[in-house]
């Protein structure tokens, strides 16, 4: 790539500010935490889906074609989206066409550089909206309930280039029952969370173990994308500058902070929290009751009370992570992009608009449980009659902080997990864990041309 490409790619990517988030494996957390679909929907995802009904009214007009994830995501769009856009817009059909995790990545993205109007909407994970942002339509959405963070790096003036709809988030548990037990009360500091766990393993271990978490250097996005990622954030670190959020800035006191804390949970933790063989049974550990605290997902406590599922219902509680700069979580979010390239921008437009809505995200979460992104779903009554935890959950989202802002994510999570590794086996100091992790964001960035 000639200097001058470098320069303009980087520059782009500076116009729209910091990015939106991502990791893998915070992007299909919900979506791996959900029973497996009925035989029909499977048989379903191999081919595109079409609703059509008589054109008579609505709002839109035309046929939309949706290139987004099949299962689980999937079912949200026909269970609960699409229907609530459909009986606003009943002259509208919708073509649903669902993909694998890594083929819609590249489904999209060659599209996108062949400039095909194949689809008018795009459901993107967090680690590509930044890089589909030159080819992205703002659109212009009502924002009550967004947490800022998660709008900032999105915003294109008055509308935004991506528009935030599931809402995966990481965060802290901890089990009232075991905290009772040990003479502890709600943590309010990471001194506070360090010592439960330290307590717990020594005195309760192996009957409950100290902590839980994605701390695995082989699983999704493993250490790297996942506990040591919102420990960074807590740390007040980052792997990429927020001000054009590509820059590595990883060479801290702060994420060598964060690495020894890393390590330290992983000394008073589960004897699988470096080796779990899937992420389902990281959210075991919970439901089973092994673990008195730990970093999870919404979708690995979702059925915290669920007693056909838990042991621990009613005994379970979620928080944000008390940051030095304030409550944090780490976000791992899916967004729409209406493409520059459809015919039909502005039926796409309607169709975003309607489908982030509260109302929309509230139905979706009522009837499948879906995640939201606007925090304001859960001081519904229905909810908050159904989840104990809405307003922690609230909290959560409002506390939502993007950590892997740069398109290299994905590209480079594999080797920054190596030298976790090796940091785990006493092979390498935290210091020197750190500088090698930063240097691996440097090359992979300078390989992309975006420094």
């Amino acid at each position: 790539m000639s200097q001058e490409g470098k320069i303009s790619r980087r520059q782009l990517f500076m116009a729209v500010g910091g990015a939106a988030v991502a990791a893998v494996a915070g992007g299909v957390l919900w979506q791996l935490s959900q029973p497996k679909p009925p035989t029909t929907t499977t048989q379903a995802s191999a081919t595109p889906q079409t609703t059509a009904t008589p054109t008579t009214g609505g709002a839109a007009q035309g046929k939309l074609v949706i290139l987004a994830r099949s299962d689980y995501h999937q079912d949200a769009h026909d269970k609960a989206l699409i229907p609530y856009f459909k009986e606003r817009n009943p002259s509208v059909a919708v073509e649903y066409i669902p993909k694998g995790y890594n083929d819609l990545y590249q489904v999209a993205k060659l599209a996108m550089q062949r400039g095909a109007a194949d689809y008018d909407v795009l459901y993107l994970d967090e680690p590509w909206v930044r890089e589909f942002t030159q080819w992205a339509v703002p659109v212009d959405v009502d924002t009550t309930g967004y947490p800022p963070k998660l709008l900032e790096p999105v915003k294109a003036g008055n509308g935004l280039y991506a528009v935030p709809i599931l809402g995966n988030f990481n965060f802290y548990f901890y089990r009232t029952d075991v905290l009772d037990q040990i003479g502890e009360n709600k943590p309010k500091s990471m001194d506070d969370i360090m010592r439960i766990a330290e307590t717990v393993q020594k005195r309760l271990a192996p009957k409950i173990y100290g902590f839980t978490g994605n701390f695995t250097v082989g699983q999704g996005s493993g250490a790297a994308g996942d506990a040591y990622a919102l420990l960074l954030l807590t740390y007040g670190g980052a792997f990429f500058d927020p001000k054009d959020g590509v820059t590595p800035v990883l060479d801290s006191q702060e994420a060598v902070e964060a690495l020894k804390t890393t390590k330290f949970f992983v000394k008073n933790g589960h004897p699988q929290i470096t080796s779990w063989p899937d992420l389902r049974s990281i959210h075991e550990s919970v439901y089973q009751g092994e673990a008195a605290s730990g970093l999870v997902w919404n979708g690995w406590v979702q059925y915290v009370d669920d007693p056909q599922r838990s042991k621990v219902v009613g005994k379970v509680e979620v928080m944000p992570l008390p940051g030095r700069k304030g409550p944090v979580a780490h976000t791992g979010v899916w967004y729409y992009v209406v493409p520059k390239f459809s015919k039909n921008q502005e039926t796409a437009k309607a169709f975003v608009k309607a489908v982030t809505s509260h109302e929309a995200q509230l139905k979706a979460q009522l009837v499948v449980n879906m995640p939201p992104t606007r925090a304001t779903v859960f001081a519904d009554a229905e909810v908050r009659r159904r989840n104990r935890l809405a307003d922690s959950y609230a909290k959560i989202i409002e506390a939502g902080t993007p950590a892997r802002t740069s398109p290299i994510w994905t590209a480079a999570q594999p080797r920054l997990n190596e030298v976790i590794a090796r940091y785990f086996q006493d092979a390498v100091t935290a210091e020197e864990a750190v500088k090698q992790m930063h240097s691996i964001l440097v090359e992979v960035s300078k390989k992309e041309g975006l420094i």
